[in-house]
């Protein structure tokens, strides 16, 4: 790609890589959905092996079969979150990578769906894509919903809820993996640009830090708490979510700092596609 290439001339020093991009791509990137415009393609055709690593479709797929029961199956509150019952149920046939510690603690303990943050997440992903509605009782199927349950739309499941996930939700509603409710949609409302930086700056280990400047906005600052980490709110909003889509992995490297570097995987390039423009390059440049 070329965006490779020109990436192996950039400064030593981490600094963000938009000024690469031409303006025009930079501000399609930059609309409420890019995927409307063709800067920024999601495929839904992948298949359920190739989707085998997503932690949101696995777990959806549960909820949705949940769901399908009827009365029995996904119970509300009157306030039409999950019952009880239904966290318990969800919590032991669902997994969500690195959380094992988390839901260790939880062990033996009844919890509201409120308190279990990543499971209040994809409930309100599901919803928000039209898949379930709530009921008298109990959340029901909606015709799209039942048409998720085929195995043969895994990737249309995928692509819809990467799409509400990244454009319709609000980060800011959720606990989030290392810090607590943070207000704002920092640095989400820049995801389509933050996702192609990712596909060059990602294809190799780096830490969060160097991922957190490379990728997003140097003109937008995080919220003023975290402006001396802004790694830690990264981590919670992009780069966690992509790893629960199948996107990204990480690993402790055991160098001189001894922190823990992401890369992109393989499924990220299947999945995403850029159609953009580089800027042209400095008068003088070869």
């Amino acid at each position: 790609m070329a965006f490779r290439r020109e990436l192996s001339d950039w400064p030593g020093v981490v600094e963000s890589v938009w000024p690469m991009l031409h303006p025009a791509s930079l501000q399609a990137l930059r609309e409420d959905d890019p995927t409307g415009n063709d800067a920024l393609r999601v495929s839904s055709g992948l298949d359920a092996e190739e989707l085998s690593g997503s932690a949101f479709v696995a777990n959806a797929v549960v909820l949705l079969r949940m769901a399908a029961e009827g009365d029995g199956g996904l119970r509300t509150t009157s306030n039409g979150t999950l019952s009880l019952a239904s966290v318990a149920r969800m919590r032991a046939e669902t997994a969500w990578p690195d959380m094992e510690a988390t839901e260790h603690f939880r062990e033996g303990t009844k919890y509201r769906e409120v308190d279990v943050w990543e499971l209040r997440l994809l409930r309100m992903m599901v919803q928000e894509a039209g898949l379930i509605e709530p009921g008298a009782r109990a959340f029901e199927l909606t015709v799209l919903g039942r048409r998720m349950l085929d195995e043969d739309s895994r990737g249309a499941l995928q692509a819809l809820l990467f799409q509400v996930h990244f454009w319709r939700m609000d980060p800011s509603l959720f606990v989030g993996w290392l810090v607590r409710r943070v207000p704002g949609r920092w640095p989400q409302y820049d995801i389509g640009a933050i996702l192609w930086a990712l596909g060059g700056v990602a294809e190799d280990w780096q830490s969060a830090d160097t991922l957190a400047v490379s990728c997003t906005d140097p003109e937008n600052t995080v919220p003023r708490r975290f402006r001396g980490h802004p790694a830690m709110l990264f981590v919670s909003r992009v780069l966690v979510p992509l790893r629960w889509f199948g996107l990204m992995e990480f690993r402790w490297m055991q160098d001189m700092h001894d922190v823990v570097r992401w890369r992109k995987t393989a499924l990220f390039d299947r999945f995403l596609s850029f159609d953009v423009r580089l800027a042209d390059p400095p008068a003088g440049r070869h």
